[in-house]
């Protein structure tokens, strides 16, 4: 039977769902499996998409389901848009359609069930335990949660043979010289050579709890007689982005903390790094967690959310309390003092990182599920 996969997006972002459906859409390729990535809006994602060479095909959509928390804007942003994806459905003979972000999922489930593909939700958050949810299991064939933090909150009536925990897919082949990319990044920021280099890379959202990072950055630097240097990496909007360049300039850390922005390539930055620091404890999964395994640099992550399933505390990484400033200096030390368990862990989580979450493994797991939905 043919098959062919579409992935459509809003547009408006790019994160951790758009770098783990392009490893996804690549390996798809390699089983010759047809796939398709359709946007809504042109922005972040087209831009990045064209960056990297990713072919994409461009629907408008302007209004979507799950914008706002109503139920009755939510089923309006399903309807007005109802014969547009059904027709796109049928017009381009899609298989399956494989939602990655709520506002998708709300929007292009309903239509799919009633056109000849099936649905399969990709689960990237945790829900609320709102009654309303509870209708989700007949809007899709089948549901995929990132982390079992995500996987214990989907409504209990999906019956455990339409959903599984499948974890996101990295390259694991793709390491950078750490000496390369650490001139590479000195010489793009004025980072001295000596300096002991801490680096965030997420969006610039409150949940992430960057101020907290910033705080303890700031208050380390005072115990400390290393040089040290903070790089933020990622964007946000612009109101909470200049309260954390207000906040480095109220603590007097001007001069060692760098807002990079947006960068396409989040393993190179990531492989100049000291430390990379996770510094929220929601975290559905924690990709970056994960590139850095890959890329050997040693992560220091908050306690909780899918940290806690990706680090293995003392084994291949530390994770300390959420914030609890204290906590988070005890481990900064520990990390830059102790090079003989560093260097242990960093070499086991590096192991661990290319055996369990390769982009292969992922895909053949997915894979089963659309043959699966298909031939059973």
């Amino acid at each position: 039977m043919y098959l062919k996969i579409l992935f459509p997006f809003v547009g408006d972002s790019v994160g951790g769902s758009h770098h783990s459906i392009i490893e996804l859409y690549r390996e798809l390729l390699k089983n010759n499996i047809t796939s398709l990535i359709l946007i809504h809006q042109k922005g972040p994602l087209s831009v990045f998409l064209d960056d990297i060479g990713i072919s994409y095909k461009y629907m408008p959509i302007n209004r979507f389901a799950g914008e706002e928390p109503n139920f009755f804007k939510m089923l309006y942003g399903v309807l007005i848009n109802f014969n547009k994806i059904h027709k796109y459905i049928q017009r381009n003979k899609i298989s399956i359609v494989h939602g990655n972000d709520l506002r998708i999922n709300l929007t292009w489930s309903f239509p799919t069930k009633l056109s000849p593909a099936s649905y399969v939700w990709h689960q990237r958050s945790r829900m609320s335990s709102s009654s309303l949810w509870n209708i989700v299991y007949l809007l899709a064939d089948y549901f995929v949660a990132i982390s079992n933090y995500v996987y214990v909150t989907l409504p209990s009536n999906i019956p455990h043979y339409r959903k599984k925990i499948i974890l996101n897919p990295f390259d694991t082949n793709k390491y950078y010289d750490e000496k390369k990319s650490r001139k590479w990044i000195n010489t793009l920021y004025g980072v001295p050579e000596d300096t002991v280099l801490f680096g965030y890379i997420g969006r610039l959202v409150d949940w992430k709890n960057v101020d907290f990072l910033i705080k303890c950055f700031a208050k380390y630097t005072k115990k400390s007689n290393l040089n040290l240097h903070l790089i933020i990496v990622g964007t946000g909007k612009k109101g909470y982005v200049d309260s954390l360049e207000k906040l480095v300039n109220n603590l007097e850390i001007k001069d060692i903390v760098t807002f990079a922005g947006f960068n396409s390539d989040p393993s190179r930055v990531i492989s100049a790094f000291d430390l990379m620091i996770a510094p929220s404890n929601q975290e559905p999964f924690g990709r970056t967690l994960v590139e850095a395994m890959i890329q050997k640099t040693f992560v220091l992550a908050a306690r909780g959310g899918g940290h806690s399933e990706i680090i293995d505390n003392e084994v291949t990484g530390r994770l300390y309390d959420h914030n609890d400033i204290s906590s988070f200096i005890s481990k900064c030390n520990m990390c830059i003092n102790d090079n003989e368990s560093k260097y242990r862990m960093i070499n086991k989580a590096n192991t661990v990182a290319i055996l369990k979450y390769s982009s292969h493994e992922h895909a053949k797991n997915i894979i089963n599920i659309y043959h699966k939905l298909l031939f059973s």
